[in-house]
């Protein structure tokens, strides 16, 4: 029997034998699905939908995908050109897509009404994921496809007269910056006496290591791994107390109506990405809820039902501290916290600028401690060390998707067992404020409404959003 040798092998030979092994690998996934049942997967996840959206339980945190029933995105994942993707990536980065969209899918599932379907979906799941996952690699898919629509309402902006009253609006944005910078940067008035302390609870975490690559360059970590770095990360949060609406606490569902546990403080935690051009980073986000923003006054502009306080923690490759930022769950009043010796460069911007201040944080400090004012919960100060509380509580990390599907505390018997936190929009109706009718004009819908991650736009003049993909688009620098 004669044996090849490699060295003799046209150019020719060696390009159809590498083609060969690269569709052992890359088409390997795509084993035979008999027509019949997918044809079965696809009646019933159109079944599926179909109920989904006549009980009215569509989760927002994902948008969909045109032509594509099972694939969900994010400003993220839709930033890669789907053009400029290899065969491998182009696989993986549909998967992710697809695993978002089951997901998401799941989730809705749990919130449907006894017996809204005809049959049961946890089967379902089981055995047309991975049909319909193939089925959809066969189709081509566009960048226009995965495209997600910004925060803002152009039709807003064009009834409200933008290009004025975004003039307009610049004067009140640099007095509110102004009074934030004096109120972070000095001695802010806060009553240590009457605070609570809220610590995370920390448990024994893995060693830190230099983190392995997707094919799209994205870092990952177990699952142990990234619960250390949340924990590691995790902020102290020193309230300021005045009434039962300064305690941070669980989201509840009370039959139809929200409500914030105060005997059970949780934060809600989950990681995200943001491209750069030092490659894709980690950012660590914490969400504290709050049962309402006291108003002063009847007809106080700001005031209402839920509030909280988000802090996030964008990290470097090596593991430092980039930067830190915060926003209400609204996505107003935003501020940038930049470690001690940071090189971040931020420019000024023509737009409504970024609230940029220096902290007193290493870029390796674990735990720092936010002050938090009382009623209006805004973050006061950014600090390594607590003031002197006058209680000391520890609170539960919890992953942010449980807010997509929590247990209904009473229900009716074929009613549903679990809510979404966040409405079909990803806004929260019940906590709409009164500002929203001044400043429509600007393109943000209900203004200082409580949102779903995905869905904060967090700048009234210009566009920007808190989960920008780019981090230089975020930074405004390019």
């Amino acid at each position: 029997m004669r044996t090849v040798n490699e060295s003799a092998l046209s150019p020719l030979h060696l390009l159809l034998l590498a083609m060969a092994a690269w569709c052992v690998s890359a088409c390997a996934p795509f084993s035979a699905v008999p027509p019949s049942q997918l044809k079965q997967c696809e009646h019933e996840l159109q079944q599926l939908q179909h109920a989904i959206a006549r009980a009215g339980v569509i989760d927002a945190q994902y948008a969909p995908v045109q032509d594509f029933p099972t694939y969900r995105s994010n400003r993220f994942w839709s930033s890669f050109a789907t053009d400029e993707l290899n065969p491998q990536q182009q696989q993986y980065w549909r998967q992710q897509l697809h695993a978002l969209g089951m997901d998401s899918l799941r989730i809705e599932a749990r919130n449907l009404p006894t017996g809204a379907v005809p049959f049961p979906t946890d089967p379902f799941f089981a055995r047309c994921d991975e049909p319909l996952r193939q089925a959809s690699l066969q189709q081509p898919l566009t960048a226009e496809q995965v495209h997600i629509p910004d925060s803002y309402s152009d039709l807003q902006r064009f009834f409200g007269i933008y290009a004025l009253t975004s003039k307009g609006a610049l004067g009140s944005i640099r007095q509110y910056q102004q009074e934030m910078r004096e109120r972070i940067s000095g001695d802010p008035a806060f009553d240590a006496r009457h605070s609570i302390l809220y610590q995370p609870q920390l448990k024994d975490g893995t060693s830190a290591r230099n983190p392995a690559r997707d094919p799209l360059g994205i870092p990952q970590f177990s699952e142990s791994e990234m619960q250390d770095l949340l924990n590691r990360h995790a902020p102290q949060w020193q309230v300021e107390q005045r009434s039962d609406a300064d305690r941070i606490g669980a989201a509840r569902w009370h039959g139809e109506k929200r409500r914030i546990d105060g005997a059970q403080p949780i934060v809600y935690a989950y990681p995200s990405y943001v491209r750069s051009h030092q490659g894709v980073l980690l950012q660590l986000n914490y969400t504290a809820w709050f049962g309402a923003r006291p108003k002063p006054k009847r007809f106080d502009w700001y005031g209402g039902a839920l509030d909280g306080l988000v802090w996030r923690v964008t990290l470097r490759p090596d593991g430092g501290v980039l930067f830190y930022d915060s926003i209400h769950p609204c996505g107003c009043y935003h501020t940038l916290h930049r470690p001690q010796d940071s090189t971040l460069a931020i420019p000024a911007g023509a737009d409504e600028p970024l609230l940029v201040f220096d902290s007193p944080l290493s870029d390796r400090h674990a735990n720092p401690v936010l002050l938090v004012q009382a009623d209006t919960h805004y973050l006061l100060k950014v600090m390594a060390q607590p003031e002197k509380a006058s209680q000391k509580l520890e609170y539960r990390m919890a992953p942010y998707n449980d807010l997509r599907s929590l247990p209904v505390a009473e229900t009716e018997k074929h009613g549903p067992r679990h809510r979404n936190w966040f409405d079909p929009d990803g806004l929260i109706a019940e906590s709409a404020r009164f500002e929203r009718f001044f400043l429509w004009p600007l393109g943000v819908p209900s203004a200082g409404a409580m949102r779903q991650q995905g869905h904060h736009a967090i700048a009234f003049v210009g566009r920007r959003h808190f989960d920008e993909a780019w981090l230089e688009d975020f930074l405004g620098l390019r």
